[in-house]
């Protein structure tokens, strides 16, 4: 008789936490690794264009003549080492900093949306795999229970006690439990195959054991609260907007502009002038005015900037805004179908066992035990393509909402 243990035990894969498999995948994910060398690449353009804009180190030799006494000529020779910077460079805000930053912010996001694009994928194929597992157990399962009856049909027949009728339909019984068994092994293969090729492991060590199974949660959360948690634990969300702070300090910068340039250098100077011996400190202090239109149309250039950035922002909390309302439905779906398909088995369960004793004392036919036991196995197996579903959507939610590791 087939048991009711998918009710109290859920499948779970040996060595292989569904974080493990997260982990794996991450490491050796193509889009992530090309995601990570996009970061690397316009880390090092931030770096350089940020070291462009610090104090730089010069020097300076210079030899002039000069007229000395006496009509005669004689040479001045200066040195002159120190440091120079420009005013109005502000290093964070400048705007080729500034661009250079959302670059590299933007970089980040892509890696972001790549690692949980991956973490959804990974979550998908590891509860693929324990439904397909847990359901070719249930086709072996019910291939025994046909199995058992069809000797106890024989036994029965040979007996007297039972026509060859019944016979018959518990051999067609065991082919059609054969037949949904390869069919189940193979979905378990293929969910095995997919996984480890995703996540690096043996498909050969993708073992499964049972666990007792947590009782389902009810969901409280709205699709707004969830939204809310979203939007404030979600990173690629707290980078774009940083991303739109960083340009809003960029276009105050090139709307300053069009202010005079002006450059300070400072240093010591030795040598020689007029034949006399000289050192001590120098400075100088160049001032440029911009005359054209320049100015003008780099402010343009960054309020354009700003207003990527912006829609950027819009477009991710409207990104996050549907899919996450739409993943705490679905969560909420898929709990109330599991605990239907819960309820159903077990009246399935009982009718099955009533059914039985009814067989043995001559109160029901073969074709009610068949129609029972088909009952029983369609609900086991509903049962578990709701029960893994359920667990596949609690997770997604998690990740979706900002919880899961990072």
């Amino acid at each position: 008789m087939l048991v009711l243990a998918a009710v109290l035990f859920v499948q779970a894969f040996t060595g292989l936490s569904l974080d493990q498999a997260q982990s794996a995948a991450l490491s050796r994910s193509p889009d992530i690794a090309a995601a990570n060398g996009r970061v690397t690449e316009q880390e090092a353009l931030f770096n350089a264009a940020r070291a462009n804009y610090g104090p730089a180190l010069f020097g300076t030799y210079a030899t002039t003549p000069q007229a000395g006494n006496d009509n005669q000529t004689v040479i001045q020779r200066l040195t002159t080492v120190g440091a120079q910077v420009t005013l109005g460079d502000v290093l964070a805000y400048s705007p080729l900093i500034a661009e250079t930053n959302a670059s590299l912010r933007a970089a980040q996001f892509d890696l972001v949306n790549a690692q949980r694009t991956e973490r959804i994928n990974v979550i998908g194929l590891y509860y693929t795999a324990l439904t397909a597992h847990a359901t070719l157990d249930a086709r072996r399962v019910a291939l025994q229970g046909a199995q058992n009856d069809l000797r106890a049909a024989q036994l029965r027949y040979k007996n007297g006690v039972a026509p060859h009728l019944d016979v018959v339909r518990a051999s067609v019984a065991v082919a059609q439990t054969q037949a949904d068994l390869a069919r189940a092994q193979a979905d378990a293969d293929n969910g095995d195959a997919a996984l480890a090729t995703e996540t690096g492991v043996a498909g050969a060590s993708l073992q499964t054991m049972p666990e007792r199974a947590a009782t389902p949660i009810a969901v409280t959360i709205t699709p707004d609260a969830a939204v809310q948690q979203a939007l404030e634990n979600r990173p690629e969300i707290a980078s774009a907007r940083e991303n739109v702070a960083a340009e809003e300090h960029a276009v105050a910068v090139a709307k300053r502009g069009g202010l005079p340039l002006v450059t300070m250098s400072a240093g010591e100077t030795s040598g020689f002038d007029t034949g006399v011996p000289v050192h001590g400190p120098s400075v100088n202090v160049n001032a440029t005015l911009p005359v054209g239109g320049a100015a003008h149309d780099r402010v343009l250039a960054e309020e354009a900037r700003l207003a990527q950035a912006q829609a950027q922002l819009a477009k991710a909390e409207r990104q996050i805004t549907t899919e996450v309302s739409a993943s705490v439905r679905l969560y909420q779906a898929q709990s109330v179908a599991l605990a239907a398909a819960q309820r159903a088995l077990e009246e399935a369960d009982a009718e099955f066992k009533a059914t039985q004793i009814g067989y043995r004392n001559g109160a029901s036919s073969s074709l009610d035990v068949e129609s029972a036991r088909a009952t029983y196995v369609q609900a086991l197996v509903a049962q578990i393509s709701a029960l893994y579903p359920q667990q596949e959507a609690e997770a997604t939610l998690q990740l979706l909402m900002g919880k899961s590791n990072a």
